[in-house]
This record gives C-alpha cells, sequence and structure tokens, in this order.
C-alpha cells in the first residue's frame, strides 16, 4: 500500500514538474478594455459567471473544460447540455442512462434533418424510449429547459422527477419548442411516441446565482458547422442564458481534412463570432489556437496565422496551444512525457495541464486590464 502511494507521489510530481507553466503569456490580446474589464469584474465576484466553449474534441471529451470549471469556481449550473452525449463525449458533472434513443449528429451531415443549436438530436426509436438524467451537483433542484419536437402534434415526452412529479412536452407538429420545468434529479424523460426528438437541455437556477461553464463540442468538428444548425432556432437558444467569456477552440479538422480556402475559412469564423456577439454584446470572446500538428500535409501553420488574422480583425484574445507545446520543448517532448498523444490530441494530464496554463495567463492578462 505504502509503494504504491509513494509511486502516485513520484508519477504526480513528474506530470506536475514535466513542463513549466512560468513561460512566456500564451495569450494575445486584442480585445476590448471594456469587455475585459467586465469580465475582470465577474470573475473577481465570483457570482452570475457564465462561460461557453464551442469546439472539436480537444473540447469534447471535457477533460480541458472541466480543469478550467474547477479553477474558476465551484459550479452551481449546467448551462446547455446534449440530451445524450455523443461516443467518446462526456459532461463530467452529468451521469446518463438511455434505451432506444439514437444520436443524430450535424457532424454527419445526414439529408433533411432541423438540427438546433450544438447540433447533436437524441432522436426515440419507438415509443417508451427513455434517458435518465443524473448530476453529480449539489443540491439537485433546477430550472430545466427542454428543447424538443414531435412528428405529431400529440404529446411528446412524459417527464418524472426524484419526487415523483410529473410533467408532459407537447409541441407543434415537426416544430422545435421549448418548456421549462423545475426538477429535483435525477429525473427520467420518456418518448410518447417514435421519432419524438431531443435537441438538448438549459440547466441553471432561475433567479439566482449561476457559475456555470458548458460547452458544445463534437469531435471531428470543423469551424463552419454552427452552418449546418438552424439560425432562427439556435438564436432563441442562445438568449437564454448569456455568456461572459465565449471560447472558439477550432482548427485541427480544417487543417487536417478536405480543401482549405483561407479566405472562406475566415469569412465562416467571423460569421460565427459576430452572430454570437449580437446577443452577447459584452461578452470577451477568446480564440484557442489548436496544439501542435506535424503531418507534413497539413495546413496547420496557414490556420494558425488565420487564427491570429481572425482575433485582431474581431477584437477577441487568442490562446495558443502550439506555442505553449513549443516553449515546453516541442511536441515530441510531450509525447515523451505522456502529455500528448502521436496524433493531434493530448492525453488526460496533458489537457489538464493546458488548462491551467490557459486559466493563469487569462487571470495575468485581465491584471494588466485598469
Amino acid at each position: 500500500m505504502i509503494k504504491n502511494i509513494i509511486i502516485f507521489i513520484v508519477c504526480s510530481y513528474v506530470f506536475l514538474n514535466a513542463v513549466s507553466l512560468d513561460t512566456r503569456n500564451c495569450i494575445s490580446n486584442y480585445a476590448d478594455n471594456k469587455s475585459l474589464k467586465l469580465l475582470k469584474q465577474k470573475i473577481k465576484e465570483n457570482k452570475n459567471l457564465g462561460i461557453r466553449i464551442y469546439g472539436d474534441s480537444h473540447i469534447a471529451a471535457d477533460f480541458f473544460p472541466n480543469t478550467l470549471r474547477n479553477l474558476l469556481f465551484k459550479t452551481n449550473a449546467l448551462g446547455f447540455v446534449y440530451a445524450i452525449q455523443p461516443k467518446y463525449q462526456q459532461n463530467s458533472n452529468l451521469i446518463y442512462e438511455f434505451k432506444n434513443f439514437e444520436i443524430l449528429s450535424s457532424k454527419n451531415l445526414k439529408k433533411n434533418i432541423n438540427y438546433p443549436l450544438g447540433g447533436v438530436i437524441a432522436n426515440a426509436l419507438k415509443k417508451n424510449a427513455y434517458i435518465i438524467l443524473d448530476t453529480k451537483l449539489n443540491p439537485k433542484k433546477f430550472n430545466v429547459g427542454f428543447i424538443f419536437k414531435s412528428p405529431s402534434s400529440d404529446d411528446a415526452f412524459i417527464i418524472k422527477d426524484k419526487n415523483n412529479k410529473t410533467y408532459k412536452l407537447k409541441s407543434k407538429k415537426n416544430k422545435w419548442s421549448y418548456k421549462e420545468i423545475e426538477l429535483d434529479f435525477p429525473f427520467k424523460i420518456t418518448a410518447l411516441t417514435k421519432n419524438a426528438k431531443l435537441g438538448g437541455y438549459i440547466i441553471y437556477n432561475k433567479n439566482k446565482n449561476n457559475l456555470f461553464l458548458d460547452t458544445l463540442a463534437i469531435n471531428g468538428a470543423k469551424s463552419d458547422l454552427w452552418k449546418e444548425w438552424n439560425l432562427n432556432i439556435s438564436k432563441e437558444e442562445l438568449k437564454i442564458l448569456k455568456q461572459d467569456l465565449i471560447i472558439l477552440a477550432y482548427g485541427t479538422n480544417d487543417a487536417l481534412y478536405g480543401k482549405f480556402d483561407k479566405k472562406t475559412f475566415k469569412q465562416d469564423f467571423k460569421k460565427l463570432i459576430q452572430i454570437l456577439k449580437k446577443i452577447n454584446k459584452n461578452a470577451v470572446f477568446m480564440i484557442i489556437s489548436p496544439p501542435t500538428i506535424k503531418e507534413s500535409n497539413s495546413h496547420f501553420f496557414t490556420i494558425r496565422k488565420s487564427l491570429y488574422e481572425i482575433a485582431k480583425e474581431e477584437k477577441t484574445l487568442i490562446f495558443d496551444m502550439h506555442q505553449f507545446m513549443k516553449d515546453n520543448k516541442g511536441k515530441d517532448y510531450w509525447i515523451k512525457q505522456k502529455l500528448s498523444l502521436k496524433d493531434v490530441h493530448l492525453s488526460v494530464k496533458g489537457y489538464e495541464i493546458m488548462a491551467k496554463k490557459m486559466y493563469q495567463d487569462l487571470i495575468n492578462t485581465l491584471k494588466t486590464i485598469h
């Protein structure tokens, strides 16, 4: 037993000292001072602070986001979450159980599917398909907003919470609807008809303090994935919970897959920022530039340069993962230290260290704002 504890301590020391967080600040600041002051104040007060990350697999596994959550505050709300998490994805504060639901993802680009915000749908394969959702947070009473629709105008779902209180969800035929209910977790949502669909939940404390960091991320996502979502519906969902910091973590899949056109890439990326800015007028925006990609046929360095250009043009922060890795002996060293996989991904510990660095650099950046 003692031997195992010693090994654990030694291994933890090696991981934490494999890289130095005290390298140069890897955040470049092109953001508006007014928004930065507001964010600085919100972090200081630790009250009603909302953060959202849009991204790909670097975010979807929730290692990076959850580390950032725990550094910033004691989470007391969940924000937007998917109805069911796609394979290899998770939310560290939620526990899912489901039967007879399939996952439809805008990443798969199935035709004639009307995707809401986030681009992930849970579709009931038969009547009585169910999802049970529980949270690791306490207390367990929240306002839960359901995004849903049904192939008919009959009741689509029935919900039963921990206290056996029941509620029904009814939508217009094939129209996305939204309904909020105060629920005690865990709750069970059961489909009352085949092909009833859930587009996600918005979980928060109504009229109370909310501290949350949520993610809209899909494995394999490119920066233009948002174009597959119904913009009108998405805008309505975006109005429900405002964010103070919005992070866009795209670029890896743009660099690796398909034809790359810099002009189109920048136009689409900037358009997403502009849409989000209209709804979150005082939010600080941050772009995360991808970790090092070594594949010789990738567009990695062109993407990286483009992201810096977007940050300057749209007045955002930009955090450079590649720069941090480079300042700490580079990709090969990270692989050797088991902080990075041989492909484009980091290890769990690598993502945790990267999140710590981003947090430290954000706080140091905000300290310079007066």
